[in-house]
């Protein structure tokens, strides 16, 4: 098969430049447009110093990309709200897209109500939201892919396998931290060094919009309807994210049980890493595809904590969005990774 000729729009931003890093070792991508909205003009070379470079590609205006013929793949990283205004044309390329933004996440009710955005039926059915280790084998080749939020991504990880355990119409508590990364390359105040460093703050809480992702995604695979209280803080750190998950239950929890649970579901995943008798740590899967988890009850014996740890950046942005490449186009999993 002949490599992927493919495209990055957005390519500047903390998740471009992370997808660049991974796709340029992938064996069957050819990486040979580059976008952005403002830092157009400069190159590849500059982007990423620290890699040995065969090609010096410009980086170009994103919607330059129109103007180029036989594009197989298009990486969006754009800004919220920018894949949309421009998906008619884009479509005429008759290119596959990746969307790392979350435009397509949730069905048209719902971005109404989060995202306050109002678009035809048709747009959303064109996208389906895939985590691989969990519905990557239900992929359908003909539509385009959303790339599910990094906090929903370490959530969902963190519940799917004890989809049994939950009750329908039931409350989960959700406290999860991530690094500033998260929050885009942005020149917020509250994002700066001197804002964050030696300090822990809370935002968005109750009305961070990866929560009715989780609530949606569970709802659609496992048939549960739950509602997620999640507490978000941002941590003084560049990257990663711990999601501690509490789920009561009314019955005697057994730990060894659970975690069987879990090693069957993710018995045939490469990027989840399950912990016995230990909990998980950032520092084990920064700059990794890998999702950490561990499990423990609680002294009440019928609270059960887990927790789900991910670099922010690759498991969740880059690297899930070139699993699902490997997906789309019949590759392994972890080609690239």
């Amino acid at each position: 098969m002949n490599k992927l000729k493919t495209a990055i729009l957005g390519a500047t931003g903390y998740t471009g430049l992370e997808l660049i890093k991974i796709l340029l070792n992938h064996p069957q991508v050819d990486l040979f447009f580059l976008g952005a909205n403002s830092n157009h003009g400069s190159t590849l070379k500059s982007l990423v110093s620290n890699r040995s470079i065969k090609k010096n590609i410009r980086v170009r205006r994103n919607l330059e990309i129109l103007n180029i013929k036989n594009v197989d793949l298009i990486f969006s990283c754009l800004p919220h709200g920018e894949l949309p205004k421009h998906l008619r044309k884009f479509k005429k390329l008759n290119s596959k897209i990746i969307d790392l933004g979350g435009d397509y996440r949730l069905n048209k009710k719902m971005n109404a109500l989060w995202y306050k955005n109002k678009r035809s039926e048709e747009s959303y059915k064109e996208f389906q939201y895939l985590i691989p280790e969990i519905n990557g084998d239900k992929i359908n080749s003909k539509k385009n892919i959303s790339n599910p939020g990094c906090y929903a991504t370490s959530i969902i990880l963190g519940l799917a396998p004890i989809n049994t355990m939950i009750n329908n119409s039931q409350s989960i508590i959700v406290d999860t931290k991530s690094g500033t990364t998260g929050a885009g390359r942005s020149s917020k105040v509250e994002h700066s060094f001197s804002e964050t460093d030696e300090n822990l703050s809370t935002y968005k809480v109750g009305v961070h919009q990866h929560a009715p992702e989780i609530e949606q995604f569970i709802k659609k695979i496992f048939k549960k309807r739950v509602k997620i209280l999640m507490v978000p803080h941002l941590l003084p750190i560049k990257r990663g994210i711990m999601s501690n998950i509490y789920i009561k239950n009314s019955s005697i929890l057994h730990e060894e049980k659970i975690y069987t649970e879990f090693k069957k579901f993710y018995s045939n995943s490469k990027f989840v890493r399950l912990l016995k008798g230990s909990m998980p740590s950032l520092q084990n899967v920064q700059n990794t595809n890998i999702c950490e988890i561990g499990i423990k009850i609680l002294p009440d014996k019928k609270t059960l904590l887990i927790t789900s740890v991910i670099d922010n950046l690759i498991k969740g942005a880059a690297g899930q969005a070139v699993q699902n490449m490997n997906i789309a186009y019949g590759f392994d999993s972890n080609l690239g990774l």
